[in-house]
């Protein structure tokens, strides 16, 4: 009776699970990062619509990347399971940013300076110092997703979020779309916040 080896087919196994591996898609994105101003109400949000970037940032290449990567679909997707809409015509109840970090790391301070954000007193004091001036120690690292809520008015920031990504311009159309859509997951998830507007209302019996 001749007798087999199964070392070859170890071999074979290892070699084809270190090909579905190279082939597989990006991985998710685990971890983020989101602040807020406390003092802001978030009940009866519902309505928003991208603010027009800066002329700055939108000749940035980072940001043309995420752009044509499908960035504002994806946000879009993820307000619309939160259903939260896009108002298209009328005014909306806040304005949304997005910025992209690149190869090149930028800190609270750079990023709120670029889109020229006011804080309010109670924005969190490890993005700011409760006084409208922003800490510039905190660094975004790089290839990290930003989304931004902004007032309706004043342009004050008052919800933020970020995220890491595996986005590089390398990566095939469907890749970089994935790796955003699991970004803006990660972003959106705890939005909107349980803030003090909530807390005071459940604390009132019926």
């Amino acid at each position: 009776m001749r007798k087999y080896s199964i070392f070859p087919l170890i071999i074979a196994s290892l070699a084809m699970t270190i090909m579905l591996s190279s082939c597989s898609s990006v991985s998710k994105v685990i971890g983020g990062r989101h602040k807020f101003d406390h003092a802001q109400n978030f009940e009866g949000m519902q309505r928003y619509n991208f603010k027009a970037p800066p002329v700055q940032i939108e000749n940035n290449p980072d940001f043309r990347l995420i752009r044509d990567a499908g960035a504002i679909l994806a946000i879009e997707n993820a307000m619309a399971a939160k259903q939260i809409r896009k108002e298209r015509y009328g005014e909306p109840d806040f304005w949304l940013n997005y910025f992209f970090t690149g190869e090149q790391p930028i800190t609270v301070g750079e990023l709120n300076q670029l889109f020229a954000y006011n804080l309010g007193l109670s924005w969190d004091d490890k993005y700011g110092t409760g006084q409208g001036v922003a800490k510039t120690d905190y660094r975004f690292s790089s290839r990290t997703l930003i989304i931004d809520l902004v007032s309706r008015d004043g342009n004050r920031l008052i919800w933020r979020g970020s995220a890491p990504t595996s986005i590089t311009a390398e990566l095939s159309q469907s890749q970089k779309r994935e790796s955003l859509d699991s970004a803006v997951e990660v972003i959106m998830a705890p939005f909107p916040p349980e803030n003090i507007f909530k807390s005071l209302k459940d604390a009132v019996p019926l």
